[in-house]
């Protein structure tokens, strides 16, 4: 990368340009990333909102959550760099904000450009002698110039222009102010930029400065080029190379030790992977080993879906959501060291607790509710919440556990997680849309999580039961909620109806957020209660109904014996 900036026939540079490039996970995590802002001179702290808006996006997107996408990133920190550009009022000198910039944002990921705009500085793509303007201007004579209608600062509310593009080496990436690109032609621009490589950046970008000068400019003129010289390789063949690079451990017996762990008991031994009590022998410490199954040594997706599983597990922190420990940099062998949770699932639950109280199953469900929030705040999904997949401490405390099917939005944008041909989780509390579709959000972990809630409660599912063998249903008619009422008439209607909606085949009718549903597992809303009220009191109280009718039934009995 190499750029350029000067004043020009201008007292003061009001212009501003940085760039970023990560090194190591922060290359893989987070790229490489180029900003370039023109303030708006009308305003009396152009060159204070230019400056700003470079350095803090920079500084703030390297600060963000590696397991957001860059779409989600890139958009919290521009809305607030909007927001406090908006508040910056001086009515000593005018009513509207004196922090007013445009902005143009590049950020390469893997093998992604990421483009985010608003204003009249402008990125173009330059490759084999072709000039491509990526932007848009935001003015009302669009890319003619005129007054500028979208900004950093003009309005409290901001919109982005956003869009994602393949790169490709050899890319020239060029970021430029109007002062520049508004006094430049396209031939120019080719002329300059014909023989640009990684040793001349600096001094394409000067001489395009300088012919802008020469060509009349009477603003401040920056520009910035990148090119790209490599990016990575995300195909299968690469994916898998990482992952055999790891050997899968053998079965391990009491006793045994790998890589300074030493198996006290084997804990589950299942077809798809296997779990140990170890202690380690550094600080004799328990913890648990996991390790995956041979049958799967040559399925690249489930052995992606375990590395993941690390990952998740130490990005994660929460105290509803199971700890991974990162194996130490020298291991030769595949295996996740997790926090040790003394306890049961809550499969076990279900069965040394026949119709519990629903005050104790609401206890359970907040609890898990809270980790999904976590989960959903970082991006993720779960997508096997099941009773096998959580776990009830002794001292009463849920832990989710299991996280080799969780979808990271982040890792899913760049190619950097292989894509499932099917669904993956248990059929039986697989959202539909997820089964029908293939496609997943926060919205199918609720649904799950409301089928556990039901299963807790009743012992049963909320819908007829299906096995791996069944054919995937075609459309949200194949599933019939069973009413709670018929296995437990004891819980309040309302809860029915609480369920009922978190439970609805079709997503676009459930509750939107997973605070919704919490809520109204804690007190029904007055929508709820009203829902509830103008049901028949057939379907409110069917056990009422029918003693009435046997009561009346009775009545007409005895009164025709009297009769007779």
């Amino acid at each position: 990368m190499g750029g350029h900036s000067t004043a020009g026939i201008k007292d003061e540079n009001q212009d501003a340009f940085a760039a970023w490039h990560g090194t190591d996970a922060e290359l893989t995590n987070k790229g490489v990333t180029a900003v370039i802002a023109d303030g708006v001179s009308a305003c009396s702290r152009a060159k204070e909102a230019s400056q700003m808006a470079v350095t803090s996006f920079i500084n703030d997107y390297r600060q963000t959550s590696v397991s957001w996408t860059v779409k989600k990133a890139a958009g919290q920190i521009l809305t607030s760099l909007n927001r406090w550009c908006h508040s910056q009022v001086d009515y000593s000198v005018g009513s509207g904000s004196q922090c007013v910039t445009t902005f143009t944002g590049l950020i390469f990921k893997s093998a992604t450009a990421f483009v985010f705009h608003a204003g009249d500085s402008r990125l173009y793509r330059c490759d084999a002698g072709n000039l491509e303007q990526i932007t848009k201007d935001h003015t009302l004579g669009g890319n003619k110039g005129g007054s500028l209608i979208r900004a950093l600062g003009i309005d409290s509310r901001l919109e982005i222009d956003y869009q994602s593009l393949e790169l490709r080496v050899g890319d020239v990436f060029l970021l430029s102010t109007d002062g520049l690109h508004g006094f430049i032609s396209a031939a120019e621009f080719k002329e300059i930029l014909r023989d640009a490589d990684e040793s001349n950046l600096e001094q394409k970008a000067e001489a395009l400065t300088r012919r802008a000068i020469e060509n009349g400019s009477d603003d401040n003129v920056s520009c910035l080029l990148l090119k790209v010289v490599a990016i990575p390789k995300l195909n299968l063949e690469e994916a898998c190379k990482k992952i055999y690079s790891l050997a899968i451990p053998p079965a391990l017996e009491d006793g045994m030790k790998l890589e300074g762990y030493r198996v006290v008991e084997m804990l589950f031994n299942g077809t798809r992977s296997s779990l140990y009590k170890v202690v380690e022998e550094a600080t004799g410490q328990l913890r648990c080993l996991k390790t995956p199954s041979s049958y799967f040594s040559d399925d690249p997706v489930y052995l992606d879906g375990f590395l993941r599983e690390e990952w998740v597990g130490s990005t994660l922190n929460h105290t509803h959501i199971m700890k991974i420990v990162p194996r130490p940099a020298s291991a030769k062998f595949m295996y996740h060291i997790c926090e040790y949770v003394e306890g049961a699932t809550l499969r076990q639950w279900i069965i040394d607790n026949p119709q519990p109280s629903f005050d104790k199953v609401r206890r359970l469900i907040l609890q898990m509710i809270k980790a999904l929030r976590a989960m959903q705040r970082q991006q993720m999904v779960h997508r096997d919440i099941k009773p096998e997949n959580v776990m009830l401490t002794d001292a009463g405390e849920i832990k989710l556990i299991d996280f080799g099917t969780v979808l990271v939005a982040a890792h899913k944008e760049v190619g950097l997680q292989l894509q499932e041909g099917t669904p993956v989780g248990s059929v039986n509390y697989i959202a539909p849309e997820y089964l029908i579709h293939n496609e997943a959000d926060f919205r199918s972990d609720l649904f799950s999580t409301a089928v556990v809630c039901y299963e807790l409660l009743t012992g049963k599912l909320p819908y007829s039961e299906m096995n791996s063998d069944s054919a995937i249903p075609v459309n949200y008619h194949a599933w019939e909620y069973v009413p709670l009422s018929r296995y437990r008439s004891d819980l309040p209607i309302w809860l029915d109806e609480c369920l009922k909606k978190a439970l609805r085949p079709n997503p676009a009718y459930r509750y939107e957020a997973f605070s919704e549903f919490e809520s109204d597992l804690r007190t029904p809303g007055v929508s709820l209660t009203r829902q509830t009220k103008q049901k028949p009191l057939i379907e409110r109280n069917p056990v009422l109904v029918w003693q009435g009718i046997s009561v009346i039934l009775l009545a007409l009995l005895v009164l025709s014996l009297f009769r007779h």
